[in-house]
């Protein structure tokens, strides 16, 4: 029995200690708040007049289409593009599908090798190759040919 009283009177003592340590701290910050400058009191913002703002076109009301009659047709659907004015642009022969691969010369004249894909085509000055094209001329750095069904005329030039 002496020892509980004495591990509780052991206990309240330390917790008034500890009371007195926090008490002490909070005075200390208190002393030390009272020494520091002040700052001057923060005016409160005030807010813009409507009048100032600038809102722009987006807020600006405007009046609705066929407001009046609720019972027309309406639809989610984004409206259509408008037609395009003027003429429609001219076609344009896509790019060259060949890659150069030599050019060969003998009695008979040069002599084109074209590579497209994995096959090889050989062709002559004014012969055709693949149905589309037609070699025009075969030149010392190029080849001019063109492209049938526009009749357009597009140079490949020669690696160096």
């Amino acid at each position: 029995m002496k020892r509980t009283r004495l591990l509780v009177l052991v206990l309240a003592a330390a917790g008034l200690a500890a009371l007195a340590g926090v008490q002490r701290a909070a005075s200390v910050a208190g002393v030390e708040a009272a020494r520091l400058p002040s700052a001057p009191p923060r005016p409160a913002p005030s807010a813009p007049s409507p009048e100032s703002l600038q809102y722009g076109a987006a807020f600006i009301r405007q009046p609705l289409p066929h407001a009046d009659d609720p019972f027309r047709a309406r639809s989610w659907a984004p409206p259509s593009a408008p037609a395009p004015s003027g003429p429609p642009p001219r076609p344009v022969a896509p790019p060259l599908p060949f890659t150069f691969s030599g050019v060969m010369e003998d009695e008979q004249g040069k002599t084109l090798f074209l590579r497209r894909g994995d096959a090889v085509l050989a062709a002559r000055a004014n012969e055709a190759l693949d149905g589309a094209y037609r070699v025009e001329e075969i030149g010392n750095d190029s080849a001019v040919l063109t492209y049938v069904p526009l009749a357009q005329r597009q140079t490949l030039a020669y690696p160096k």
